[in-house]
């Protein structure tokens, strides 16, 4: 059946989930209309994501017909050879040590972002904290003054939501990042400019410095893995942190579980991640003829790895759709990609979201902080991206 679904419509996206259950029990692949093929199981996701050569990135979340120049393209438009060399870059910056070194920040701004919400009230916690702590932490990473990031994370919001990652264009139809969001462009170059007089042990720097086979970043394409970085912060880690916090409001026992074993923190964050993927899905291009569970993929087709599809499996998750704390293989989902294109991200976005919720918990009494009466979650606007818009809670303490 054609046209059963659109995951570039936000409003069908964020509605999908009886949808997609039955797409997977139909098939691993399904005609969803416009030439596009939704890979809807796990294994098939698996496979697909890992073959770099059949599959190209290089469009990325774009609409058919734009192409992005290379030199503009973020970590996940990019095809080998190129993304091998940048992915190599990017993963020897973000290495553990770097995630280490930044811990003490991230509980320290969390903690002061805590103390700042009113001592009772309600209070929306993402403009509050859900959105600014990631935010800051990868001004922090990368070496950006801390008093920047209001001014970040507005242009960087204003960038999601414009259309920009399906168009490339900004709300005026300017294309391209630097002619479109020429503020947002300008102080990354400033600051990259900043580095190559005076380095620091930042990010930014090892990024700039960092050379694989003797090449190093271009300058554009320096600004593209920095927009990546503050990007990435705002959807993916931010959406990951106000889907736990939700889901601590919302699923009976899991504050009593968190707060009684701290060790099952790292598994909720997977379980969260698994459900309540911040993307939903990652396009790819068809390059030659693939057969997959006895549908045939032609050169040229878009097809669309349905991860968060896949991420309620069951075949591989038992009832899928539920919350478990205990899964244990919930850590398998593919809400950060797989093989070549796993994203490098993963362990800062699983830090903060772990020292997040962490902090939470012990800022705020047992039951002290819950939904408001009434509350109903609205999605973020993104059509890729699923996180509360909102996140209205009544603090008593």
């Amino acid at each position: 059946m054609a046209g059963t679904f659109n995951p570039f419509d936000a409003e069908q996206a964020h509605n999908s989930w009886p949808l997609l259950a039955e797409l997977r029990e139909r098939s691993a692949v399904v005609d969803i209309g416009d030439g596009m093929a939704y890979v809807t199981r796990h294994a098939e996701c698996r496979q697909l994501l890992r073959d770099t050569e059949g599959f190209s990135s290089a469009q990325g979340f774009k609409a058919p017909g734009v192409v992005v120049p290379l030199e503009d393209r973020t970590l996940g438009e990019l095809d080998p050879p190129n993304h091998t060399l940048v992915r190599r870059v990017m993963v020897t910056a973000l290495t553990p040590k770097s995630v280490r070194a930044a811990e003490p920040y991230i509980e320290a701004k969390a903690s002061a972002l805590l103390d700042a919400l009113p001592a009772t009230g309600p209070v929306d916690l993402v403009p509050t904290f859900t959105g600014p702590l990631p935010n800051s932490s990868t001004m922090h990473l990368l070496g950006f003054p801390e008093d920047d990031g209001p001014q970040i994370m507005a242009w960087a919001k204003g960038l999601i939501e414009s259309g920009f990652p399906a168009t490339h264009r900004n709300r005026d139809g300017v294309f391209g990042f630097a002619e479109g969001f020429p503020e947002f462009a300008g102080y990354i170059d400033d600051r990259i400019a900043e580095r190559r007089s005076e380095p620091r042990d930042d990010v930014t720097t090892k990024l700039l410095e960092l050379e694989v086979d003797g090449e190093r970043l271009t300058p554009p394409q320096l600004r593209a893995m920095v927009r990546n970085l503050i990007t990435g912060g705002l959807t993916t880690t931010s959406q990951l942190l106000g889907n736990l916090l939700y889901a601590l409001f919302t699923l009976p026992d899991l504050e009593d579980r968190l707060r009684e074993d701290p060790e099952a923190t790292s598994r909720a964050i997977d379980e969260s991640l698994r459900l309540s993927p911040p993307v939903m899905f990652i396009p790819r291009g068809c390059r030659r003829e693939t057969e997959v569970d006895g549908t045939e993929l032609e050169p040229g087709q878009r097809v669309v790895m349905g991860t968060a599809c896949a991420n309620r499996d069951e075949t591989v998750f038992e009832h899928g759709d539920d919350f478990d704390v205990d899964r244990p293989n919930g850590s398998d989902h593919l809400t950060f990609g797989y093989g070549p294109h796993f994203c490098p991200g993963a362990p800062f976005a699983r830090a903060v979201a772990r020292i997040a919720v962490t902090t939470f918990l012990r800022h705020f009494k047992p039951g002290t902080v819950r939904l408001v009466d009434g509350f109903e979650f609205q999605n973020v606007p993104a059509f890729f991206e699923t996180g509360p818009a909102r996140l209205d809670v009544e603090i008593a303490r």
